[in-house]
Order: structure tokens, then C-alpha cells, then sequence
């Protein structure tokens, strides 16, 4: 039996205390009162290379803020997209059923039943960019993949592919991430996956319909530095603490349904700009472990391991499954800010004649990497894309009594 199988829903609520968590919807997850409305919300979205998928290939689903006398987000599928908003067939309508989860609602109608509604353009109505909702699923604790592209690797030292805990609330595509003096914020643009169903086998993996969506993983690479475990980086020790909290994983609009998951997946490609200068960009082909490999290693090693979070060690998933308000990163490509640190700085850490020594090294680098300002800093407007899954548009903003 795993020893800390409590730890992961101790973390949850030692996250919810300190953190104010942040739903898809820009309200706090935590209250019925609004969140700080993002410094993105009145700008017009960036369209340049993001298109809808084929409909030949894909279905497309957004979820729409709900209104004043609505009982919650309203599920459509997508026909078209354009600055002034998408055309969509209201599924909630239909179905009656209006669910946080949009799967709930896409389930009341198989592919045959969608694709008859898209033939029937008469059904859609326009909706503006600015009502929809992020995707992402609405639990707390995620299945991340640290390295999962080649060329990321090289670019920070590591080499091979692993995986860790992430332990955040999904929020919506247009959002703002804090920093303070001394964190080390940076950004990674990925693939994300949801499934209509809790995996508790590969063949649930395989019945299961999957989504794919944007998302980011912003990260403070100081706490990283700090925690990392030296001897065996690839152990995803350090990781979780880097990388979660309120505002660290923004979702995209649109939850995308492919026909043959295999082959879509393949042809996906994401992008990251800063400030408006290409900083990533990445073909999902290039994975070093595959979805379905994730998926295998997340629940083969269930009761098995554990990763270092807030003190303590907690496991990837709470039971042995990956559930429906869970959702797979699948990892970044190269591009990000943080660079493997040169041969003086390990030398100078991994010779340190004891701890003290060593951590007074590694807080020597990290305040030399802050001077640097090379890292995301107030007023920087981080943009995600992707060819068929959507944007994220995110400004840095300064923590709240933090100067």
C-alpha cells in the first residue's frame, strides 16, 4: 500500500488555503465573487496561425459563460471562428444540460449526431471570444510530462523524459500571472489532454473519448533551482513546487475531439511569443513519450512513487486512476528562458564542502539569473497558439504586496 495516499488532498488544501484558486472563469474557486478581471479581457484576440480544426478530422467544443438566467456554462460546438467570435450550435440547448464538465454534455450525442448538426448551419449563432470559458477540467491535481521534447532537453541538461505532479486550478484563456522580486517566472506552451471517462486501465484509455486543448505551465524556476534533486533530476523532485499554484495553468477555448486521435495529434503544433517576438515553437510529433505512454506510467506507478511537494511527498494520483477532473500535460518544446547553468555553477554546487556551502552557491546563481531580468517581468504579455487547438493570452502582472 502506498504510505502518503492522503498527502495529495493534504497538498490540495494547504494549496486552496494560501492560494486564491482561480476558475476557468475568471471567478474564485474558492467564493462566489469575482476574480481580479484579467488586463487582457478588453484587448482584441490574436488569430495569426490559429485555425479550427477540419471538421473531416475533429469536432471542436467551447463552453460559454453562463448568463444571468442560466443554471451554468453553455457546451457548443464549434463551426467557425473569426475575430468577432465563433458561430456555434448551443449543445447545452439541446441537451438540457448545462455542466462545468463539457464533457457531460458532449456525451449526449455521438459523432454521427454532430456531424448532422453541423450540416445545419441555421442552428448556429454568433458568440463573441470574449464569453468562452477555459477547457480545462476542474480538479486540482494534473499528470505532467518535464522533457518531453528532444530539444527542451538539451536546452536545460536533461536528458530523457519524466514525469511529476502538478497541482493547480485550470484557468481561462485570457489571464494574468503574478510575480515578485526574486521569482524566476517562466513560461511553457503545451498540449494538454482530458478524457470523458476515469482511466483506470489502458484499455479505459483506449474506449475513452479524448480532448485536447491548449494550455501553459508557467513555473518559477528559482523554487525549482531550490528543490531540484541534484543526483537525479529526472526523479521530477522540485518540480511540483516550481509549478503549481492559482495562476499557473491557463487553458485554451476550444476542447478538441479528433476522429483518429493518433493522427491529429501528429499535425498539432504550438507556438509561445513574448511581447510579440516568437519565443517557441514545437510540433506534438516530436514527443518523446506518446499519450498513451503517460497514461501507462501514471497508473502503472500509482501506488509506487512519490514526489516532494510543499515539505512533504505526495503520489501523482490520489487512487489508482487518472480522473475525469484530471488533466495530462504532455510537456514543452525548446524556447523557454531557464538554460541549463554553466560548468562554474555545477562545479561550484557540487563541490560545496557541505550543504550551507551549497545552498549559498545555488542562491548566489539565482540572484545573479534575477539581475539579469531575463526572465518574465511586469507588463510582459505572454501569447500560447496552436495551428488547431486555440490561444492564451496572459500578461504578467506584479503579486499583490509584493514591490
Amino acid at each position: 500500500m502506498f504510505p502518503h495516499r492522503t498527502a495529495i488532498s493534504i497538498a490540495c488544501l494547504a494549496l486552496a488555503s494560501c492560494l486564491v484558486l482561480a476558475s476557468p472563469d475568471g471567478r474564485s474557486a474558492l467564493a462566489n465573487t469575482p476574480a481580479a478581471a484579467p488586463a487582457t479581457s478588453s484587448a482584441a484576440s490574436d488569430l495569426r496561425g490559429v485555425a479550427l480544426a477540419p471538421l473531416d478530422k475533429a469536432h471542436t467544443f467551447a463552453q460559454l459563460r453562463a448568463g444571468a438566467d442560466e443554471p451554468g456554462p453553455s457546451t457548443l460546438l464549434v463551426l467557425s471562428l473569426a475575430r468577432d467570435g465563433i458561430q456555434a450550435i448551443d449543445l447545452s440547448a439541446l441537451s438540457g444540460l448545462h455542466g462545468a464538465d463539457a464533457f457531460d454534455v458532449i456525451n449526449r450525442f455521438d459523432s454521427a449526431a454532430l456531424d448532422a448538426l453541423a450540416r445545419q448551419p441555421q442552428r448556429a449563432r454568433r458568440y463573441p471570444l470574449e464569453r468562452l470559458l477555459g477547457v480545462g477540467p476542474r480538479g486540482l491535481a494534473h499528470v505532467a510530462a518535464g522533457t518531453n521534447y528532444p530539444a527542451h532537453g538539451e536546452e536545460t541538461g536533461v536528458e530523457g523524459a519524466f514525469l511529476f505532479p502538478k497541482l493547480s486550478p485550470a484557468t481561462g484563456p485570457r489571464m494574468t500571472v503574478a510575480t515578485a522580486p526574486g521569482v524566476l517566472l517562466d513560461y511553457e506552451v503545451e498540449v494538454c489532454a482530458r478524457f470523458d471517462r476515469e482511466l483506470r486501465s489502458m484499455a479505459d484509455f483506449e474506449a475513452a473519448r479524448k480532448g485536447l486543448f491548449l494550455c501553459g505551465d508557467f513555473s518559477d524556476r528559482a523554487t525549482l533551482v531550490r528543490n531540484i534533486d541534484l543526483r537525479n533530476i529526472t526523479s521530477g523532485d522540485g518540480f511540483a513546487d516550481a509549478k503549481s499554484g492559482a495562476d499557473r495553468f491557463p487553458t485554451g477555448p476550444f476542447l478538441v475531439v479528433p476522429r483518429d486521435w493518433r493522427a491529429f495529434l501528429a499535425e498539432v503544433t504550438i507556438a509561445t511569443h513574448v511581447d510579440g517576438q516568437p519565443r517557441q515553437q514545437a510540433r506534438a510529433a516530436d514527443m518523446i513519450k506518446d499519450l498513451p505512454t503517460i497514461v501507462r506510467e501514471t497508473l502503472n506507478e500509482a501506488g509506487t512513487r512519490s514526489w516532494s511537494y510543499a515539505g512533504g511527498r505526495i503520489p501523482m494520483v490520489a487512487r489508482g486512476a487518472i480522473g475525469t477532473d484530471s488533466a495530462v500535460l504532455t510537456g514543452t518544446g525548446d524556447g523557454v528562458v531557464f538554460r541549463e547553468p554553466g560548468p562554474e555553477v555545477m562545479k561550484e554546487v557540487m563541490t560545496a564542502r557541505d550543504r550551507a556551502a551549497q545552498v549559498a552557491a545555488i542562491e548566489r546563481y539565482l540572484a545573479g539569473e534575477a539581475a539579469r531580468r531575463i526572465y518574465l517581468q511586469p507588463g510582459n504579455r505572454v501569447r500560447h497558439s496552436s495551428n488547431v487547438l486555440g490561444w492564451i493570452e496572459a500578461t504578467v502582472v506584479t503579486a499583490p504586496g509584493r514591490n
